[in-house]
């Protein structure tokens, strides 16, 4: 096992109506100046952000509105969102949504305290802001768990990069499962295969160690209330624990002692900066086929996850075999979420010189069972048209 220093300072209240009943509480701790980040229209739609505002206001606070993130986030509108923070001198920013907005609150975080701009510091300079701005998150939507970690992605649209910035942890959580009822099944899948995604690329990671055996019984809960979920779509015990495994795994613990494989992670995030596909649906795309291409290079270890959480009987089979049939498993879960398989049947369009672009420039993961070759990685994206 590697060394490491594990920290999670996040605190989570999980509760029906639990913004009602905690937000006040920690209210008492800032300023008066709120601001609420939110993506699209379904928060005002289903009630939740006049039930936020509500509570602000009860709360004596001033409430300014940031809408309009979109699902995967531009370098663009988190300047805007920088930009409003520091002319309404805002006390804490209120991340209302999932993934994508608690991403770009993140961003605007770790760039609202500081003079110059936050691409520019972190992805030229290198340079990790000492102060940053605070915010929190009320959980609308799970999947990412990007609630739980201090990392956030968007696109710069003039460059075509898709970076991952190091911002700030939420300062506490608010994750209500009663929010997630409203949300239909084409939108709430994707971050059910996100979820897996994240322990899938920690588990295939070089070595092996009490994380593994843990991870384990994660995936097969997130597989076993994900296929429940697509026979009983109004269950609210289904929907929260699939809320609570995608933060778990995002809590880092999983990370301790080993390196991960974020091959396939990586090139989702480059080819996002082309296609601005939802995140999960293009990781159901990639990772079966990235995982076709190095599973000669570690059969033992993609047997261990067939057997283990795919249920695949070894009986008679060698390890590649079993493995192998694991990884068809992955595609039958996959299938039976009703994600599409390939980029076409998503309406995606990804041509030859996306793939160009999106191979030359992706990072190449060194730490999964075997590394890739540039030309591979566009084998890949072209295999999954």
């Amino acid at each position: 096992m590697q060394n490491f220093i594990y920290h999670m300072p996040v605190k989570v209240y999980f509760e029906e109506k639990g913004v009602s009943k905690y937000l006040p509480q920690e209210m008492k701790k800032y300023g008066k100046n709120i601001m609420i980040v939110y993506g699209g229209g379904s928060v005002k739609r289903n009630g939740v952000l006049d039930e936020l505002k509500a509570v602000l206001t009860d709360c004596g606070k001033n409430v300014f509105e940031f809408g309009g993130v979109a699902s995967s986030p531009s370098y663009e509108k988190i300047q805007e969102g920088i930009a409003l923070y520091k002319k309404e001198n805002i006390d804490l920013m209120i991340a209302l949504g999932g993934g994508s907005v608690v991403d770009s609150t993140k961003i605007m975080a770790a760039g609202a305290e500081i003079d110059g701009d936050i691409w520019e510091e972190e992805m030229v300079r290198h340079n990790i802001p000492e102060t940053m701005g605070k915010y929190a998150v009320v959980l609308t939507i799970s999947g990412a768990g990007a609630e739980m970690d201090h990392l956030g992605a968007c696109t710069n649209e003039k460059t075509h990069e898709k970076k991952t910035f190091v911002g700030p942890y939420a300062d506490f959580v608010i994750e209500d499962p009663s929010y997630l009822m409203s949300i239909p099944l084409r939108v709430f899948t994707p971050g059910v295969f996100d979820s897996l995604s994240h322990c899938m690329e920690t588990y295939f990671g070089q070595g092996t160690n009490v994380w593994d055996e843990i991870n384990e019984s994660l995936m097969k809960n997130i597989i076993r209330n994900g296929r429940a979920l697509m026979n009983d779509p109004d269950s609210m015990e289904i929907r929260s624990n699939l809320m609570w495994d995608s933060s778990l795994i995002q809590s880092f613990s999983f990370y301790t002692g080993k390196p991960g494989d974020f091959q396939a992670h990586g090139i989702e995030n480059m080819l996002a900066a082309y296609t601005h596909a939802t995140h999960g649906v293009q990781l159901g795309i990639l990772q079966p086929v990235y995982y076709d291409h190095i599973v000669k290079d570690g059969p033992e270890v993609f047997a261990r996850f067939a057997v283990n959480v795919m249920e695949v009987d070894p009986a008679g089979k060698t390890p590649l075999e079993t493995a192998e049939e694991g990884i068809e498993k992955l595609r039958e879960f996959i299938r039976c979420l009703g994600l599409p398989a390939t980029f076409a049947e998503a309406g995606i369009e990804v041509t030859e010189e996306t793939a160009d672009a999106v191979s030359g420039t992706c990072n190449v993961t060194t730490t999964n069972v075997r590394q890739l070759t540039r030309e591979e990685i566009r084998e890949i994206i072209l295999e999954c048209r």
